[in-house]
């Protein structure tokens, strides 16, 4: 059993992971679901104030612009409702349940990265992944740590293109993406936190190494394994 506290200072306990997860979660409610749902919510109402200025009689025609407007909300009400899925599946796998750990995580990964993007798994006999007897926590941590660098990837990287390499010793997550530079990182953002404190917490450890204009690589090592 992982201690309450992981070793190494700048790790998250677990209280303060699931802290974080929450923080992550609302600051995608903020920033990606709810400007969509806001859009659709002016729109609605500038259309009813116009239809209700209309004419006296409300028999109110639509015009062409107006028909346009009403598709877009209606867009954007679909989005919202993807990205809200989206967003619970994240918290909890419902997947892992029904699926094998890899074809679980080659579902979820198409989905992210949608058909224009390349992504080319590379798998070997012996990772502990493929093990359908794999602990449940070890499972889940690698999943998440999966999504989130490979949804970090397609959204901030922009990479056109993506690797997952699974073997005994590891999974790594290559993208051809822009990079960052990781000393530049704003204090807001918990993704690469929160994915070395989900290694942590179930004994085994995430590196990410990228630079400005590419790649980044994300390596989760099982049972800490020594970096080579």
């Amino acid at each position: 059993m992982p201690p309450s506290q992981p070793p190494g200072g700048g790790l998250p306990a677990a209280s303060e992971l699931l802290d974080l997860e929450r923080s992550q979660i609302a600051h995608d409610l903020h920033d990606l679901l709810l400007p969509l749902i806001f859009g659709a919510s002016a729109t609605v109402q500038s259309l009813a104030a116009k239809a209700e200025s209309a004419n006296a009689d409300r028999d109110v025609v639509l015009s062409d612009s107006a028909r346009q407007q009403l598709g877009q909300v209606n867009d954007w009400l679909r989005e919202a409702l993807s990205l809200g899925r989206n967003l619970l599946t994240e918290i909890y796998p419902p997947e892992l349940e029904s699926l094998p750990w890899l074809m679980a995580a080659r579902d979820t990964v198409a989905k992210i990265c949608g058909a224009n993007r390349d992504v080319t798994w590379q798998v070997s006999e012996g990772t502990p992944l493929a093990d359908p007897d794999l602990d449940r926590s070890v499972a889940t941590s690698a999943y998440r740590i999966l999504v989130e660098a490979v949804r970090n990837a397609v959204r901030h990287g922009e990479a056109s293109a993506i690797t997952i390499k699974c073997d005994d010793a590891r999974m790594v997550v290559q993208d051809h993406g822009k990079g960052f530079d990781p000393e530049s990182v704003p204090t807001g953002h918990f993704g690469i936190r929160a994915m070395k404190g989900r290694a942590a917490l179930v004994g085994n450890r995430v590196v990410v190494d990228s630079s400005v204009g590419g790649p980044t690589t994300v390596t989760l090592h099982f049972d800490c394994a020594p970096v080579e």
